[in-house]
């Protein structure tokens, strides 16, 4: 268990989740709200599975982007879906979005663009280990149909500070050194979390 001073690893991820779903809950849709803003089990779960597989720096490092986001009035979820928008809508994006976007340096770009590179290559080993699992999902890379996998990932990675993302590639290079694919890990705490939900659910399960 994860521990930085008088606080958790998972205490540490419980509230950055609060303040996500305080800004996820609060973006404004084009085509109004969304049912998955009102379905706070299912991000927990989703966001949960996600941040586990970092470790606290990196973790303490993203709760001080959102932070000094909020402070600014920004909303980083909102600011995931503009930047998604510079493939399924780019004119839109050129014309209404990115004016309002921090910009980010080549080296910050040259990070994403990596990352999402290995994401990617781990999601591939999860199709093989998981071929029934993912079949029905969301497309990993086509975005005519909505958003892909890999645009939902990279969206999300331009939302973070520099420092951020180093330290996130820090801890996922050390995954992959001790032969742990993150994106396995994710896909497995994700069926975990859902596992304990039904039997919560059916009352098998005390906590």
């Amino acid at each position: 268990m994860g521990k930085r001073g008088n606080m958790t690893k998972e205490e540490m991820i419980g509230q950055i989740i609060l303040e996500e779903y305080r800004m996820f809950s609060s973006v404004q849709n084009i085509g109004g709200r969304a049912f998955c803003q009102d379905d706070y089990d299912t991000f927990y779960i989703m966001r949960s599975a996600q941040h586990g597989i970092f470790g606290m720096g990196m973790l303490e490092s993203y709760r001080r982007d959102i932070r000094e986001a909020q402070m600014a009035g920004r909303n980083l979820a909102a600011e995931k879906y503009a930047w998604m928008m510079e493939v399924t809508d780019p004119v839109w994006f050129e014309e209404k979005l990115r004016a309002y976007l921090p910009k980010g340096s080549g080296r910050k770009m040259l990070l994403v663009e990596r990352m999402t590179w290995v994401f990617m290559e781990c999601y591939e080993g999860v199709k093989k280990r998981y071929p029934n699992m993912l079949a029905s999902g969301r497309n990993p890379y086509d975005n005519r149909e909505g958003a892909s996998i890999q645009l939902y990932f990279s969206g999300e990675l331009k939302t973070w500070s520099e420092a951020t993302l180093l330290l996130a590639c820090q801890d996922i290079i050390s995954h992959l050194e001790e032969r742990r694919n993150p994106v396995c890990m994710i896909y497995e705490k994700i069926m975990e979390l859902y596992s304990c939900r039904k039997d919560l659910a059916e009352g098998r399960y005390s906590v």
